[in-house]
């Protein structure tokens, strides 16, 4: 399973290019409630006590399960549109292109979903899976499978994340070469690319809330111990932290860019302003006629240069910035 070589964009293995286009909506849905569904079938039948399965929040395990996998379809058809938003920027970038046939590659999703699903089995396990699970082996081998299922399904979307980090420390650099101050988002034509910044955030905040509860909810057999609440706590953060780091560490990176820019620019139309100033002087040694006209042209350019110097001083300097 790789990313389909002739195909341009970006179309990993759970989203492939099949045909002419990618997976249609109504069976991305299927996919992602088929996942969750299979699991909370089988946890209900495997319990002998049926109240258990309510008890202990299985059904927002299920939920989550397919509220993940839905949000990596959802974010991978985001994160098409911004590759597109960034090839106007910078053209058909050889790094770019390179980082997403490295990074965003069918073998580290793999992994990094095998990897939290395993250490999401692992830190349930810590905590302590509740007594109602350990009724049959059946239950209690269900119950880690929907552990696992739940870490892998998170664990594809936070390999999504890293990735998009990555891109868009990168990217950040070139916008200094790009940006225009004229441009109605009122961000130099980047605000396509902060929005989907804050829609991935809010993705995850929206799974960490349901982590949240599930966590919460669930007895859990060990928890009374101190190294245990420490792993919990921190084990409920995570989703949190993630969320935030997505929004904010890319929108440092871009507002440090953006400054340089703006005092750049700044700098070179007031210099310009400056100029035109010192044109004045020459205004005595010439006819009434002639003065007339290039005060007109003088006082045109001065509008600009004052017009430019407020869209610069207007313009925000990142998506985690309100506007000027």
């Amino acid at each position: 399973m790789t990313i389909i070589p002739k195909q341009p964009g970006f179309y990993p293995f759970y989203d492939p290019y099949r045909g002419s286009d990618t997976l249609n909506y109504p069976r991305k849905i299927g996919v992602a409630v088929g996942l969750g569904s299979f699991y909370v079938l089988a946890q209900y039948y495997s319990l002998p006590d049926k109240l258990a399965f309510f008890r202990q929040y299985c059904w927002i395990l299920g939920i989550i399960i397919s509220t993940s996998m839905m949000a990596l379809y959802i974010s991978t058809d985001v994160f098409r549109h911004s590759l597109k938003v960034m090839d106007e920027f910078e053209g058909d970038s050889d790094i770019r292109n390179q980082i997403v046939a490295t990074w965003f590659s069918d073998k580290w999703y793999l992994l990094t979903g095998l990897g939290l699903g395993t250490v999401n089995v692992t830190v349930s396990h810590l905590l302590g899976i509740p007594a109602d699970f350990h009724a049959t082996v059946f239950s209690l081998v269900t119950i880690y499978f929907g552990v696992f299922l739940s870490g892998f399904t998170a664990g594809m979307g936070l390999h999504g994340i890293i990735s998009i980090i990555v891109l868009y420390l990168r990217f950040a650099p070139n916008l200094r070469h790009s940006l225009n101050p004229n441009d109605p988002d009122g961000s130099g034509g980047i605000k396509k690319l902060g929005d989907a910044l804050w829609f991935f955030g809010m993705l995850i905040g929206a799974v960490a809330v349901l982590v949240s509860i599930y966590m919460f909810g669930v007895q859990w057999a060990f928890v009374y111990k101190p190294y245990v609440q420490v792993i919990f706590l921190s084990w409920l953060a995570f989703p949190y932290i993630v969320a935030i780091s997505v929004v904010l560490i890319p929108g440092l990176a871009v507002r440090r860019q953006v400054s340089y820019y703006k005092k750049d620019m700044a700098s070179t139309l007031k210099q310009e302003e400056a100029k035109i100033y010192a044109s004045y002087k020459r205004f005595d040694e010439k006819e009434d006629e002639i003065i007339i006209t290039e005060k007109k042209e003088l006082n045109k350019e001065l509008d600009r240069i004052q017009d430019d110097l407020k869209k610069l001083k207007s313009m925000r300097n990142s998506h985690i910035d309100g506007k000027n």
